[in-house]
């Protein structure tokens, strides 16, 4: 989260879109088969309120290989790249009774995701990159900091919530079922993300 520098994975992707969303994307449909065999099977996107940041980068998600880099426009692309999976797979396979969720935990800096973070320092730019990515405000949600232990109550109730399959996609805070920016839910932006995956992993999955 946060990466200060452009880094590139071994396939030549952007670090952050490929640990964030598209490992996840290829191991989620590798396993499609296995979950289609269990009874009401959904998967869990654990995402993020930093899919605020940004859009996803359709026309420049590698970020023209560093030169237009910053430090959290990638974080929010791949946050909102994992809320537009939940769409995209629960248009897929809902009808076979395969969901998808997505939900924000709570910041949570028990985790180590920020020890590489000069807080609070880098967060600074965040309102400022927010701002020219989308034209809206940046805001921390309430609280501002959660346990382990709270953050993972929103994340077992998308596990284990009994209505919410009858939902889905849903995009869930709090424990609450919640309404994303449009860009995050666009069908439109999901179906092209699915597409450009697919390019990204080498494979095709057809449902």
């Amino acid at each position: 989260m946060g990466i200060p520098e452009y880094k590139k994975d071994k396939q030549g992707y952007e670090y952050t879109l490929s640990a964030n969303y598209l490992g996840h994307f290829l191991l989620t449909n590798l396993l499609v088969p296995n979950l289609l065999a269990a009874d009401e099977a959904r998967v869990v996107n654990v995402t993020s309120h930093g899919y605020r940041v940004s859009p996803f980068r359709f026309d420049d998600w590698n970020f023209s290989d560093g030169k237009t880099y910053d430090q959290w426009t990638p974080y929010g692309q791949s946050k909102t790249a994992q809320i537009l999976f939940a769409v995209a797979l629960t248009k897929r396979l809902g009808a076979r009774s395969l969901t998808s969720t997505a939900l924000h935990p709570g910041n949570i800096f028990e985790t180590g995701l920020a020890t590489h973070l000069k807080l609070p320092d880098d967060f600074a730019s965040v309102a400022e990159i927010t701002k020219r990515n989308t034209g809206i405000d940046w805001y921390f949600e309430q609280p501002t900091q959660k346990t382990m232990t709270q953050g993972a109550s929103t994340i077992l109730l998308a596990a284990l919530g009994t209505d919410l399959p009858a939902k889905s996609p849903t995009y869930l805070s709090n424990c609450q079922i919640k309404e994303p920016l449009e860009y995050a839910t666009n069908p439109e932006n999901a179906e092209r993300l699915w597409k450009l995956s697919e390019e990204l992993v080498k494979q095709r999955f057809e449902y």
